[in-house]
């Protein structure tokens, strides 16, 4: 009997089902040990060496997994395709105490497919040790901040508080925003704009620059005396321009991407949003959801190209397949976008829980693969004079697109759609044809303040950042909701009042390490770990001296304010009386 380990129930049968006879299946549930929860679990002395803990509600499984492999007469190992997977994989290998005359292989696949599944038992590998190293010093990092830096925010603030390596950088984005909105100071200014006609035809233009020079009014009286002026004036086009423009599609979700269409378009938090992609990934239905990388497999774009040209036509499919890339800070590009692993599985075959979510994912692809939309863009100066052909040294300008081809959007089109650019269609203007004025207005604006993250836009901003990793992003997240240090209200994330207070001590005692470009530089090195080309010892004494100077600093500190606090009164000497008195 052949044994795979996978990492969910739900996996392993789908995976049963696919493998038949001669197989076992089982699943480890995710990590088998870990560091101890009681004590730091690292000793610094002898190079950060870590100790593992079977974790107490897997023992039971362990010694299960570990009789399953002794009776197995080879053993797969199957967890997930990221880091922690390969983590875990090393850690149940450990744990068994494998003799070496039993085959061993470890084998990934992205999709869970008959296919996929096939293909990775028929090219296993070994275990990829750099990938074990990498994690590893990610955990020792983790913990010497979490463990280290959290008792001294407790002593220093009072009450319990919790540090994190990326769960505080997480916190000091949303406390750096709601200051920049608190310390905004709003500026009033005002815009004209013309209501003009051209036959049956009505469109705006708006006031683009006098005498040359662009225009902008603190103080509305100068525009209300130009529009009286205006009024008996004439109005005739200038230079005009025509231009077709192509608008390209998005490329298929990341899981940054996904977690941000889904709140927008389904209200779905990340939590949600990734426990839905989970389980479609489980049955089948989706390629692995944990990915930074836009690449999509050859044979996958293939089978889009079939279904875009039956279903919509030669014209809605571009001549070369799309290519894309990723443009956020570190990114490993390791796996495939997350998409359909089926293309004729269509939305109106999913009826559960996550067909919202699926249908969301799988037009997307589909788009991601289709021609772009093509628009005419129109503009056109506007003149005004006494008479036509004598112009004021003041010029307006009119803009328009009308949608030439639909292309993508024919499937998909993203809520921000309706922010873009002005969607008025002009008519077909002549240079020095004359106009008619329908009415001028002039309107008050105020500069807009940054607004405040959404769950959906903090995951996105950390992933541009460079700060964290998808199986990271909902979870950090969701921590600093959880520990109260940051509120959701109507979908917006304010910092509390215990938030602020950890913030402003762990920037100010930690502010090197919690900086957002060390956390970037940070996790490039644990990339330089993974592809070999760095090492956990040299990464973790570069940590270390970064970090260990501020602890020395941060513990003195907070000792010294408890020293004051618990010292008596002063005495109080009456010299006026013969007693002394406390």
């Amino acid at each position: 009997m052949k044994l795979m380990i996978v990492e969910s129930p739900a996996k392993a049968k789908k995976i049963a089902g696919y493998l038949g006879a001669g197989w076992r299946i089982e699943a480890c549930r995710g990590h088998m040990c870990d560091l101890p929860e009681a004590e730091l679990g690292v000793d610094i002395a002898k190079n950060f060496q870590p100790t593992y803990e079977i974790l107490s509600d897997k023992r039971n499984l362990v010694k299960k997994l570990a009789k399953a492999i002794q009776n197995a007469e080879a053993v797969y190992i199957a967890t997930d395709p990221d880091r922690e997977g390969e983590a875990i994989a090393w850690h149940i290998l450990k744990l068994a105490d494998i003799s070496r005359d039993k085959p061993l292989y470890r084998v990934v696949f992205h999709a869970i497919t008959e296919e996929a599944v096939l293909d990775a038992v028929l090219h296993p590998r070994t275990l990829a040790m750099n990938l074990v190293e990498a994690q590893q010093t990610r955990r020792i990092v983790d913990r010497l901040v979490g463990y280290m830096a959290s008792p001294l925010a407790t002593k220093t603030l009072g009450g319990k508080f919790s540090a994190g390596r990326v769960q505080s950088v997480c916190l000091r984005l949303v406390v750096e925003r709601e200051r920049e909105i608190e310390s905004f100071v709003p500026e009033q200014y005002f815009t004209l704009e013309l209501k003009l006609k051209k036959d049956e035809n009505t469109f705006t233009a708006k006031l683009h620059q006098i005498k040359g020079a662009a225009t902008t009014f603190k103080i509305r009286e100068p525009l209300d005396k130009l529009t009286s002026f205006l009024n008996n004036a004439s109005f005739w086009v200038g230079n005009t321009a025509r231009t077709i423009k192509a608008r390209h599609p998005y490329p298929p979700f990341t899981t940054a991407s996904l977690q941000q269409s889904a709140s927008e378009a389904l209200g779905l938090s990340p939590e949600k949003t990734m426990s839905l992609a989970q389980m479609l990934y489980e049955q089948g239905w989706i390629t692995y959801m944990r990915t930074d990388g836009v690449a999509v497999a050859t044979e996958a774009q293939a089978a889009a190209r079939d279904y875009i040209t039956r279903e919509f036509g030669e014209d809605y499919l571009p001549t070369v397949p799309p290519a894309y890339t990723v443009k956020t800070v570190n990114s490993q590009e390791a796996h495939e976008a997350i998409r359909p692993t089926a293309i004729q599985r269509t939305p109106a075959d999913d009826t559960g829980e996550g067909a919202a979510l699926y249908a969301l994912i799988w037009r997307r692809f589909i788009a991601s693969q289709m021609s772009p939309a093509l628009y005419t863009v129109s503009g056109a100066a506007i003149y005004a004079g006494k008479i036509v052909g004598q112009p004021f040294p003041i010029e307006f300008r009119a803009q328009g697109r009308s949608l030439l081809f639909d292309g993508f959007l024919k499937i998909f089109q993203e809520l921000e759609d309706e922010n873009q650019e002005t969607k008025q269609v002009l008519p077909s203007l002549v240079e020095k044809q004359p106009l008619q004025l329908v009415a001028p207005r002039v309107e008050e604006h105020q500069t807009k303040s940054p607004t405040r993250y959404t769950e959906a836009g903090l995951i996105l901003a950390l992933e541009q950042r460079g700060i964290g990793r998808p199986s990271t992003y909902a979870n950090m997240v969701k921590t600093v909701k959880e520990k109260n240090y940051v509120k959701l209200s109507q979908r917006q994330l304010i910092p509390t009042e215990n938030g602020i207070r950890l913030c402003d001590f762990l920037t100010t005692s930690f502010g090197d390490v919690l900086a957002l470009d060390y956390t970037s530089q940070l996790e490039q090195e644990l990339d330089e770990i993974a592809a070999g080309k760095n090492t956990r010892l040299t990464v973790l004494n570069k940590f270390w001296d970064v970090f260990h100077p501020q602890i020395v600093k941060a513990t003195e500190s907070a000792f010294a304010q408890i020293k004051e606090h618990i010292a008596p009164k002063p005495l109080m000497l009456h010299t006026s009386s013969h007693a002394v008195q406390e």
